[in-house]
């Protein structure tokens, strides 16, 4: 088979159990999936008491934002990106029609903002799912390793936008457990939730925590163990007293005494009024190979990205002898294409602020019987 005339993107991911080697190929029609490359800039690292918002490199430092307290000024963030135009996406998708667009797959950098803002401004009824690529700085030399054609990539992005209809799914896996009931949101800026059920958020926490029997003693102001995890779940609009996440954000610390959390950085905090709940993973289990192959989560025409543990876990917890060997097992998944990393992804639904998962075992996709990929 020749591919000397087709666009070809990628990139190094993680393996998706402990020992194993994955690999997964999709070939796809271009009539109605169109390549990109993106070099749109996204967050800068944070400097000391400031924090940039998302521009192309060759652009002023005139966005800066303040940052106090580990807060983001979301509302000024946002507000800035809404001034992009079609001309900031990547040149591919200028000439895409924004009712055209369904879904938009890529494989990004660690700092995927720019391109998804954009995305989410030019393509407002459509999805988007990124998978931020395994570090590689010990396997190439680059922070990360994308391809695209014939060239061998460390920053930016490459992905596919797709023109037909496309559903996007996003599961969680059973090791993450519900804390107590739902909550509604009664105070937020930023990435902080200030007040829930307009009490303090991080009491509300530390209380499901010791009634679910977990170890608090290594707590100071909510610095958590390493091998436990805690996360805020947003559960869809008007949804039932228990539902399955609609969103899932990490929580990065907690202040008994002032009572804010903090979310991952990247993260802009669910409003006032948005129902919530606490969920838990005190250790991950590393997958095994028929765990892909029997996953519910996982179905035929199906592109899929998951976080998974970092190697660094799969050797202190997921192997006996403390280090990763080869089973000698083969697994093929005809008709599904499943990519992981230890960055996690990204994703938004039509209409959504895009938002970064990084939770261990949980899987987004996007299907559609069109699809011909494999994974091995």
């Amino acid at each position: 088979m020749d591919f000397s005339s087709t666009s070809s993107l990628g990139c190094l991911s993680a393996p998706l159990s402990s020992g194993c080697i994955s690999c997964s190929i999709a070939l796809l029609n271009p009539r109605n999936a169109i390549s990109f490359r993106s070099t749109i800039a996204g967050q800068e690292k944070t400097q000391v008491g400031r924090w940039h918002a998302f521009r192309r490199k060759d652009e002023r430092n005139e966005e800066d934002l303040t940052l106090l307290e580990g807060t983001v000024d979301w509302d000024r963030l946002w507000k800035s990106n809404s001034r992009r135009t079609r001309k900031d996406l990547p040149d591919e998708l200028t000439r895409l029609d924004a009712e055209h667009a369904s879904s938009i797959l890529y494989f990004s950098d660690l700092s995927p903002e720019g391109l998804s803002s954009a995305i989410s401004e030019s393509f407002p009824g459509a999805s988007q799912l990124g998978l931020l690529a395994s570090s590689t700085p010990f396997i190439t030399g680059r922070p990360v390793t994308l391809f695209h054609n014939q060239q061998i990539l460390d920053s930016g992005a490459v992905g596919v936008a797709f023109t037909t209809p496309r559903s996007l799914q996003f599961d969680i896996p059973d090791d993450i457990q519900p804390l107590g009931d739902p909550l509604d949101v009664t105070g937020s800026e930023g990435n902080l939730i200030n007040t829930l059920n307009f009490s303090n958020p991080t009491q509300l926490l530390l209380s499901r925590i010791r009634a679910a029997g977990i170890d608090t003693t290594s707590f100071t102001a909510i610095r958590f163990k390493d091998d436990t995890e805690f996360y805020l779940s947003v559960l869809p609009p008007l949804s039932p007293s228990v539902s399955a996440p609609y969103q899932l954000h990490a929580i990065t610390a907690g202040d008994p005494s002032r009572g804010t959390l903090s979310l991952n950085p990247q993260t802009m905090a669910p409003p006032a009024g948005a129902r919530v709940q606490f969920f838990h993973c005190r250790s991950v289990k590393p997958l095994s190979l028929e765990t892909w192959r029997d996953s519910a989560s996982i179905r035929h025409g199906t592109m899929a990205f998951t976080t998974v543990s970092s190697l660094e876990s799969l050797r202190d917890g997921g192997d006996e002898e403390g280090k990763l060997k080869s089973t000698g097992e083969e697994l093929v998944l005809e008709n599904q294409f499943v990519v992981g990393s230890e960055n996690g992804f990204v994703l938004s639904r039509a209409g959504e602020c895009p938002w970064s998962c990084t939770a261990p075992g949980c899987i987004a996709s996007i299907s559609n019987s069109q699809f011909s990929p494999t994974q091995k």
